[in-house]
This record gives structure tokens, C-alpha cells and sequence, in this order.
């Protein structure tokens, strides 16, 4: 009997352990659930918000039985969004300056970054030290500089020196043209330009150099190179600078602001939305027109990010970007 007794107290303890482990490993998935579906709430909820308010009847702004699913949908609100945001203007005036400005700082940043990561030359010490500082310091700050620089536009003092020579007058002033984006991010000092290059020098580093060293004694220079073996495989950190870009820049706001009295962005347009509302009506605002106005603005970046999001989650873990 004994014997028979302590036969089954393994089989019993093993019981006891696999009870233990299956309420474990249940709570422990209840809870991950519970964080993931709250975390989630939370990044959907504007999200939510805008879409369910964008499309209601006027009748149902102010009901206040009304908190989320309307009772009446309308495409008023969307039209009246698309009218007040200039949206012709503000989207090919978006497109024209910073889209374009993003891949022009897509294409120059990665020439700068291969430069830096592959090349030893005097002064590399420093350069890295400014990169490091475009990094940190903010954007507004240096935006009152930049500004009185477009504005007279005199690079080394050559036009000051044209004038005073022709005695003449050239209206050197770059404010209100495309330059003030195209210049900066052609010279590589573009909005965001540094986390651009240093996402570009952390993936060159990790390329074998046998490759660039085969192409050399193919007889390769350092532009054949760079445009026949990096460029080529460096797909996974141009999707991540690009799409980082078009954000960054699809946002701009301040640089926007600034260079431009007219001819908005969309960013510039949507600030206004609201005080434009107010200004002419003169009386609290019982529109749907600005959610409506935030959906049209988000939907050209939802869009890109639905079809470039596993390509991006990947090439991000590629270039080593923690944090």
C-alpha cells in the first residue's frame, strides 16, 4: 500500500505543476492582451474620433445623444473641409516643396553618409561633431538665421560684390521660391538632414568593403562604386530615409510658415482651420469640418504607410535603429 502511494505522488506533483504552469501562462497572455488592447486604444482613439466625426449631418453636431456613430451621414463636412484648406493649392504647393525636398534629401544625405562612413580624411573629427549637433539642436531655433539668410541671399559676398561693381541692384532674396527648401536639402542640411546621414552611415558600416574593394580593382572610381555596389544594396536604408523624409517634411510646419505669405501647405492651411472658422463666423464652432479636414490630411500618409509597413518594420530592424 505504501509503495502504491508513493508511486502516485509524482504523478500527482506532475499534475500539480502543468495546473500551475497552464494558469500562469493564461493569466500572463490575459494581462499582455489587456496591455496590448488598452495601448492600442490609445494610439486608435484620434484616429477613431476623426472618422466617425467627419462624415456627420449638421443636424447631428449638436445632439448630444450623438458620441460617436452618427445618425445621418453627410459628405458636407468633407466639402466644406476641402474648400476652406484651398485644397488644389495647399496639396500641389505640399508636393512641390516638401515631398520634392524629401527625396532630394533622400538621394544627397546618402552621398554624405557614404563619404563619411567609408573615406578618412582631416577634419572627419568635426564633421561628425556638427552632424551630432544638427541632431540635437531644435529646429526652431535656428529658423530666425535661416531666415535672415534666404532673405538676403549672399553667398561668400559675391552678389554684394556683382552690385557694387555694375552698380546695380539684384533682388537676391530667396523667400517665397522653392529654393528655400530645394537648396537646403541639396546641399544636405535639409529638415531632419542629420538623422538621415546617420541612418545612412550606420547601414554603410555594416557593408562587407570586399565589395567595394572588387569593384575598385574592376576600376570603379568612388561614384562607380557608390552608384553600381552601394546604392544597389542599400534598398532597406533608402525605404527607411524616404519614408522618414516624406513624414518629417509632409508635417513641416515652422519652415513652411516663414518662407511662404502664400501658397501654403496643407500643414500651414489645417493650423488655420480653426481660427479661419472663427474669424468669419464670429460664433462657436457647430461643424465637423476640421476632423474632416485632419482625415484628408492624414490619409495620403495612412495610405503610403498600408502598403510600405512591413517593408519599413523590417528595414528599421535592418539599420539598427533602437530606441
Amino acid at each position: 500500500m505504501m509503495k502504491n502511494i508513493a508511486a502516485a505522488n509524482p504523478l500527482k506533483e506532475y499534475r500539480a505543476a502543468k495546473i500551475r504552469q497552464v494558469t500562469v501562462s493564461f493569466f500572463a497572455n490575459l494581462l499582455r492582451y489587456a496591455f496590448l488592447i488598452a495601448f492600442s486604444y490609445i494610439l486608435l482613439y484620434p484616429i477613431i474620433y476623426i472618422l466617425t466625426h467627419s462624415f456627420r449631418a449638421p443636424v447631428d453636431v449638436t445632439d448630444p445623444t450623438i458620441l460617436w456613430v452618427p445618425k445621418n451621414l453627410s459628405w458636407e463636412p468633407v466639402k466644406e473641409a476641402i474648400e476652406r484648406l484651398n485644397l488644389p493649392t495647399s496639396l500641389w504647393s505640399t508636393l512641390k516643396l516638401e515631398v520634392v525636398s524629401a527625396l532630394i534629401s533622400t538621394a544627397t544625405c546618402g552621398i554624405a553618409a557614404y563619404g563619411m562612413a567609408r573615406f578618412k580624411f582631416r577634419g572627419r573629427g568635426v564633421l561628425n561633431f556638427i552632424l551630432l549637433l544638427t541632431i540635437l539642436v531644435p529646429a526652431s531655433i535656428v529658423i530666425i538665421p535661416n531666415y535672415m539668410n534666404f532673405y538676403d541671399f549672399n553667398p561668400l559676398g559675391i552678389v554684394h560684390l556683382i552690385e557694387n561693381i555694375f552698380n546695380t541692384n539684384i533682388n537676391s532674396s530667396l523667400l517665397s521660391t522653392v529654393w528655400t527648401f530645394w537648396l537646403p536639402a541639396l546641399t544636405g542640411v535639409g529638415i531632419r538632414a542629420g538623422f538621415y546621414i546617420y541612418i545612412y552611415m550606420q547601414f554603410y558600416k555594416g557593408l562587407p568593403k570586399e565589395l567595394e574593394e572588387a569593384a575598385w580593382v574592376d576600376g570603379c572610381g568612388p561614384w562607380g562604386t557608390y552608384l553600381r555596389i552601394v546604392v544597389p544594396s542599400s534598398g532597406v536604408s533608402v525605404l527607411t530615409v524616404s519614408m522618414l523624409a516624406i513624414i518629417w517634411h509632409w508635417n513641416d510646419y515652422y519652415n513652411a510658415l516663414m518662407y511662404f505669405q502664400s501658397d501654403h501647405t496643407m500643414a500651414v492651411e489645417i493650423s488655420n482651420f480653426v481660427s479661419k472658422i472663427r474669424v468669419e463666423g464670429g460664433r462657436r464652432i457647430e461643424t465637423d469640418a476640421p476632423m474632416a479636414a485632419c482625415l484628408i490630411y492624414l490619409l495620403p500618409v495612412l495610405i503610403m504607410y498600408m502598403f510600405l509597413q512591413k517593408k519599413f518594420i523590417t528595414s528599421i530592424a535592418s539599420t539598427g535603429i533602437v530606441g
